[in-house]
């Protein structure tokens, strides 16, 4: 298993949706209903180790009580990219952690690094880089793994944007993984590099196939009806085509589509997949 260190304890308020560490993940997003809880979490940040790379910086979300051996469920959640955003680092599921830690599971909040603070190159740096971004999301899930009570049959990986794609990667080589939500996500790697950072006007054919094996699109189809997709139905960056190709890959997954919800998607679509989770865990 990887290590992983401890650092400083933050011990989280009494209700959902008003504590300091629901409110810090949210900004001006609306929250979900206040619920009292039943049992205290925790949340600790913790550091975890990568074999040639710098460790990783996450935390870790669990019910503040002891745990026996395989009692609770397991989420890894891997955040989008968005510069203007607050949220555009493990700040952005914070809040929903905390509520399926409150259902017995233990969720951990990775910052990932590629593209937000590497550069774009347009050739196979970009595919070392991102396999570089895989180890360390592969590194955090078995740090995940490790945690007392945690039972590796049965965990999720949840992301949005990047992390929804660094995220059907995971799922697809872990095949313990039980639950997806892959949250508007593209379908390839070469198509938000080559329209978003490299600023071309279509996408160079040897430069895609340089991500053979590593698309989402291609890493999607294991999960079957445990796959959730969440669009949205005002996104500039996910086109219908993308959706369409998704569908094709799977079309078992569920699929919620939010007319008026932009990239960031809306609280309907937090709403709905918390549940969903809950229940493909066994948690509720």
């Amino acid at each position: 298993m990887t290590a992983f260190g401890l650092a400083a304890l933050t011990i989280t308020g009494v209700a959902v949706g008003t504590s300091a560490s629901a409110a810090s993940s949210a900004g001006s997003q609306p929250q979900a209903t206040t619920r009292v809880r039943h049992e205290p979490v925790v949340v600790q940040d913790v550091s975890v180790s990568v074999p040639g790379q710098k460790s990783v910086d996450a935390w870790l979300v669990r019910p503040s009580g002891p745990a026996a051996p395989r009692s609770l469920a397991g989420v890894i959640y891997l955040h989008w990219l968005e510069p203007s955003a607050s949220t555009q680092n493990r700040s952005e599921f914070l809040d929903e952690a905390v509520r399926v830690a409150e259902h017995g599971a233990v969720a951990i909040l990775p910052d990932l690094t590629f593209p937000w603070a590497g550069q774009v190159f347009g050739d196979k740096r970009d595919v070392a880089s991102v396999r570089a971004q895989v180890a360390a999301v592969d590194a955090t899930y078995r740090a995940l793994l490790a945690q007392t009570g945690v039972d590796p049959h049965r965990t999720a990986v949840v992301g949005h944007d990047y992390g929804a794609m660094y995220g059907s990667i995971l799922a697809a080589r872990e095949p313990a993984i039980k639950a997806e939500v892959f949250i508007a996500g593209d379908a390839t790697w070469a198509d938000w590099f080559s329209i978003f950072f490299l600023s071309l006007d279509s996408i160079p054919p040897d430069y895609n196939a340089l991500f053979a094996g590593l698309d989402p699109v291609d890493n999607v189809t294991r999960m079957r009806a445990h796959l959730y997709f969440q669009w949205s139905g005002q996104d500039p960056f996910v086109t219908s085509d993308v959706r369409a190709a998704f569908q094709t890959a799977d079309p078992t997954a569920k699929v919620s589509l939010y007319s008026d919800a932009g990239h960031f998607l809306d609280q309907n679509a937090k709403n709905d997949r918390i549940p969903w989770l809950l229940d493909q865990l066994g948690l509720r």
